[in-house]
Order: structure tokens, then sequence, then C-alpha cells
């Protein structure tokens, strides 16, 4: 079944303009071709299992911590977050804005562009050691 263009329309094109968000569009061909899709699919899923049978909520509840917490938690096997791969910078997470850690209250405008630069240039390489201990960690997994 073809559901077109579900992101692809006015309302969210305007959303996103007036929102200063950059609405890039991807087409991914075999997401499971190479099980990324089902590993992430099973981490969030025994996540969710654990904060639900934990706090008595429902699994809608539990869901956005848990949707967060993924892309946002350090991988032993590549010592990096998902989002640090994708964007080259550390995420801030709520609680920080709330709680104003050293790093937070330390902010400067320039010196962020600066470093979110320096950073943009650099991950290519932050992609490739990532990848490299990745491939290590399964070299040893295999012996």
């Amino acid at each position: 079944m073809d559901n077109g263009k579900q992101f692809d329309n006015v309302e969210l094109r305007e959303y996103c303009d007036n929102n200063n968000i950059e609405l890039r569009f991807t087409s991914v061909a075999h997401p499971q071709a190479n099980g990324h899709a089902e590993v992430a699919n099973r981490i969030i899923l025994d996540g969710l299992k654990k904060r639900v049978e934990r706090s008595r909520n429902t699994w809608a509840d539990e869901l956005l911590p848990i949707l967060w917490a993924y892309p946002t938690t350090c991988k032993v096997t590549i010592e990096a977050t998902p989002f640090m791969l994708a964007y080259g910078a550390v995420v801030v997470v709520p609680l920080e804005i709330t709680h104003r850690p050293p790093r937070i209250e330390a902010y400067e405008s320039e010196t962020n562009k600066e470093g979110m630069r320096l950073a943009l240039d650099l991950i290519d390489e932050v992609r490739h050691e990532a990848s490299a201990r990745n491939t290590e960690h399964q070299r040893r997994a295999s012996l």
C-alpha cells in the first residue's frame, strides 16, 4: 500500500518555515536489509516494556522518554551517540534546560557557532572512528 507523501504538504512546510525548521526529505530503499531498523525497534520496545512495568503507566505515557533516550544515549560499541553521529554535536536534554549545568551556564553564542562549524568539519572523522570501533567490536565478538 502506498501512503503517498504524508509529510510533504503545505501545512507542514508552513509550520517548518514559521519555526525555523529545515525540512529535508530522504528515501530509504531497504532499511530492513541491514538489520538496523530491527535492532533499533527491539531496543526501543525493550526500554518501553521495562518503563511500563516499573511505572505502571500506559505505554503512550512512556513512549516519548524512550524515543528521546535512544538517540541520545552513548552506545558502548561506537563510544558515541546516534545524535552525535548525525548532527556532530552533543545533545542538550530537557533536564539541562531547567537545571542549568555548567556547560549550559557557560554558553556563548559566538563560541558555540565556531564550535559547531568545527564539529561539522570533523563529523566524517568522528563517523569513521565510530565505524572502526564497531568493526573491531564485531571482530572480537566473532572470535
